[in-house]
Order: structure tokens, then sequence, then C-alpha cells
């Protein structure tokens, strides 16, 4: 496989040499359900894999007025467009003597008709920015969206008594954009062309409780611009976004992949500040103040320092520094305040309606915050939550205390006092536990929750029953298997049972379940011994 050996990305590729008659749009549609089972099935597979496209070439043959004709097809499923392993269909025509195929006429609805040269696009932005986020150990923040449609795909696989909708209406986005009013509003623009590392996407997702619907707003830090960092741009998209799934009561989903604060430097100024040192042959000694010289000092902008004239040792005007601005907004203290103000409208967003966070890659200082003020965290197992790094901190103890961030923050911290309430071992099953939730949670705060034909009957009888001696309350709540294999019914429906925050308070149980088709909140008490070795 090439990660092994540090690529970027991998490709799966199937030549079909067997003709077979069919024609192309029964072709087109048993590719895409072909990889729709993939994709629900084996999607973890493929994004530890990295594969970025898989192609299937084939052969079919049809008849017209007796005689029989033979059609190259090449079907593409590839994620160079922006969107996870988008699927598309090509005719080749090649070349009547050497047999190359010397064009691709596409077939997909939006491209009808239209000849290529190759079926296969050059290296572009949304492929090396996707690469940059898997560097880092995340996923690509558009890529998300498809994550989240093949996620739908598996709710919907749990509910097999239910008419799943069309693969393609299942999840629908618009990106949310600000414009120059200051307002939000969504856009149809290339993947990959947000000047700011900050997205969101007012969604429609098509669930087993919602099958007409539901709305959501999804917000993520792109990791590719300026490493995720939050600057004065980014701090106002994100006050604007949460905001406007706060005013419409709709469930906010923030997934966190970044490097706090933006605190920088003018590179520019760096070399022009000279020091003037108590004694020059003994620089330990300290010194006397930073200063610029006269002609550096005219050469820059008004306000760009805070500076009051005196005079050098030989006579010549010096500019001793009190206050360094710079020439560029966005890279000082004006990103604390941003910060100050998303960390005061997520906790209003907790208060006035539901929020959840995905810790998909290292989430730093207000990333950090953001995301312990929503409440109700998901934390994917590399993904550790800091308020500065573990370097920063040996300097100031003067030692090596800490090896990694994992150990200031990662899951073995988090999880056991109670601030992550689940741990995932990738992406995929980071957005597969984002949808479970959203299963308990109403459309929006004006609605009551969901209530689905229950997988169980409401008249069944509940089979466990509770021992004198200490048993597991789960069994008690989601049912379990006897020796022999047969399943004993528990308080709830089968398979609905999710608990949260086991790693803390294990004298005590909690979850999420649904008894008769209607969500419910459960709290159970852990009559076992429990040890934790520290």
């Amino acid at each position: 496989y090439p990660i092994q050996y540090g690529g970027a990305s991998s490709k799966i590729f199937l030549h079909v040499l067997n003709e077979y008659e069919a024609d192309t749009q029964s072709v087109i549609k048993n590719f895409n359900g072909i990889l729709n089972m993939i994709l629900a099935q084996h999607s973890t597979r493929l994004l530890k894999l990295r594969v970025d496209e898989i192609e299937v070439k084939a052969r079919i043959s049809y008849t017209v007025d007796g005689s029989v004709y033979t059609q190259p097809i090449r079907l593409v499923a590839s994620s160079a467009s922006g969107e996870w392993l988008k699927s598309a269909a090509y005719l080749e025509y090649p070349d009547p003597v050497t047999g190359v195929t010397r064009q691709y006429r596409a077939l997909e609805e939006a491209q009808a008709g239209v000849m290529q040269i190759s079926p296969y696009p050059t290296s572009n932005t949304v492929q090396m920015k996707r690469s940059g986020a898997r560097r880092v150990g995340s996923t690509y923040a558009f890529d998300f969206l498809g994550l989240m449609e093949v996620g739908l795909i598996q709710q919907w696989a749990k509910h097999p008594s239910m008419s799943m909708p069309p693969s393609g209406s299942l999840f629908e986005a618009k990106e949310l954009v600000l414009g120059e009013d200051g307002k939000l509003s969504p856009v149809s623009r290339p993947v990959g062309t947000n000047d700011i590392g900050m997205l969101a996407w007012a969604a429609t997702l098509k669930t087993p409780e919602y099958p007409a619907g539901r709305d959501i707003v999804l917000i993520a830090n792109d990791v590719t611009v300026q490493s995720g960092s939050f600057g004065v741009l980014e701090d106002d998209f994100f006050f604007k976004a949460s905001e406007y799934a706060r005013e419409r009561g709709l469930p906010r989903l923030y997934i966190s992949c970044n490097s706090g604060a933006r605190i920088g430097l003018v590179e520019s100024l760096k070399p022009m500040f000279k020091v003037a040192w108590n004694d020059e042959s003994n620089p330990a000694s300290g010194f006397k103040y930073l200063y610029l010289t006269d002609d550096d000092y005219k050469s820059l902008k008004e306000g760009t320092v805070g500076a009051t004239k005196t005079k050098g040792p030989d006579g010549e005007d010096r500019w001793a520094l009190d206050d360094i601005i710079g020439q560029i907004h966005g890279i000082g203290v004006e990103n604390l305040r941003g910060s100050g103000m998303i960390a005061g409208e997520t906790s209003r967003a907790y208060d006035e309606t539901f929020t959840l966070s995905f810790v998909t890659g290292r989430s730093v200082g207000i990333g950090a915050y953001l995301v312990r003020l929503g409440k109700r965290v998901i934390q994917m197992i590399d993904g550790p939550m800091i308020l500065t790094g573990y370097s920063a901190l040996n300097k100031l103890l003067g030692k090596d205390v800490y090896t990694s961030q994992d150990q200031l923050g990662g899951p073995q911290v988090m999880h056991p006092n109670g601030v992550s309430h689940e741990i995932v071992n990738n992406d995929q099953e980071g957005v597969h536990s984002m949808l479970d939730w959203l299963s308990f949670v109403p459309k929006d705060i004006n609605s009551a929750p969901a209530v689905i034909a229950p997988s169980d009957p409401i008249d069944r009888d509940i089979e466990f029953i509770p021992s004198k001696t200490p048993y597991d309350p789960r069994h008690m709540l989601a049912g379990t298997e006897d020796d022999k294999g047969n399943f004993i019914s528990g308080f709830f429906d089968k398979g609905t049972f999710k608990e949260y925050l086991a790693g803390w308070g294990k004298s005590v149980v909690v979850g999420r379940a649904k008894l008769g088709g209607i969500p419910f909140g459960c709290i159970a008490v852990e009559t076992r011994l429990s040890q934790r070795v520290i």
C-alpha cells in the first residue's frame, strides 16, 4: 500500500475483461449501488488507506438492427473535485487502428456529452489540501460532507423495515459565506476556494427519524489555512455561523482541528530591532532598551511602533521602542478579543440550542475552550485538547516533564475526567457517533423528539432478570446474550442503548436509548466494584 511509504493517497483499479450485455444507464445504476454499499461497509478502511479513487473499466455489448456492438465504459469514483469519492461515468472512444483510447464522453447529467481527453484530473489545490489535513492526522474539512452521507446510509441500515430515500438525496449542504454586509448567505462555489480557516454549511439530513429532512448547521476548522488558527476573520465567521444556528433553534455541530488563536510576528520588522547593551562585550549583564535606527524608523508607516527619540553613544539618533504595534491587522491581541467573543457565543448557544463537538485533530487554546463550552464532546483517539503545547510547559518548568500532547489533553486524560463523552478511533466513527446523538435530538428547539416505529413490540416481555449478586446494569438496559447466543431482551428497544461518559464516574452508568421508538435518557447504578490504577 502506498501509505506505507509515505504516499498521500491510493487508488483501486479493476479491469473487467469479459464483455457482458447491458445498457449504460443500468451499468451506472448498478455501479452507484455497489459503491454506496462499499462506502457504508468499508468507509473506515478506505479512509485509513487514503483511497481517493476507485475505477472500473469494462466493455458492454448491445444489439442494434441485428448487429452486435461493443462499447468500452469507464466508471470512476473520485475525490479530486472535492467531494469524497463522487461517482462519474465515461464512454471510451478508442483509435480504430491502435486501440488506444483517444476521447472520453461524460455520461452524468451535469456534463452529458462533454468530450474529454482524459478522465483523470491533474493534481490540484484540493488534493494538496487533503494531503495537508492528513499529515496532521485529520480529514479535509470538505470531505466530512461525504462522510456524513456515508454515515446516513449506515443509519438507515439499522432500520431495514423502513424505505431509505435515494442515496443522492440523503444529504444536501450549502456552504455559508459571510458577505460584506456582515450577513451569512448560502452559496455554491468550488471546493477549497475559501481564504479563511473556518467553514460552515447549512445542511439537510434525511434520517430515519426525519425522512423528509432535518436542518443542521455544521461548522469546521480548515486546518490547511494557517494551521486552522483563529484570526479576526475566523472569529467573526464562527460567531455569525453559531448565531445563525442559535437564532433558528437548529443543532450546531462543530468539527474541531486547529492551533488556537493566531499570534504572529511581522517578519519584516524583526531584522530592524537592535539592542542597547549595558556592556556590549558581556550581553549577560543585560540591556537598556530595544531601538531602531533613524533610517529604519522613518521607513516604517506611522503607527507601526511607539518609540522615543534618544541619542546613541556616538551621538547618532535612535528611537527607543515603547510599543511594537506592527503593520498587519489580525496577528496580535485583537485575536484574543475575538476568542472571548466566540467563547461567549458558544456558551449562549449551549443554553439556547443543541451543541455537539467532534475533536478530529489537535485543538489548542480557544479551540479547546469552544469544545468544552459546548459541553457535548466526541474525541478522536489522536485528537488532544490542550491549552498550550507540552514543549512550552517543559520550558516553563525547566525540565522535561511531558513528552507528548496526549499527556496533557489526550483521551486518557479527558475521558476519565468527564470532558469527553465518547472516544472514537477515526473520523468515520466520529461522524457516525454524531448522527447517533442527533437521532435522540428534536429537529429544533421548538419541536418534540421524533418517534419512529419501534424495533421491538411495545407489549414485549423484559426477559432480563437482575440477580442477587452484582451484575452489569447495561444488560438490564440494553439486553444481552446467554451462553447459547440467544438474545435476552432488556428494558429498552434492542440495539438502541448508547452509553456516554463511560470513563468517568464508574459507579454510575448513563446513556440514551429508545423505548417504543421514543427517545429517553437513562441513569443506572453500577453495583459492582470498580478499580482504577493510577
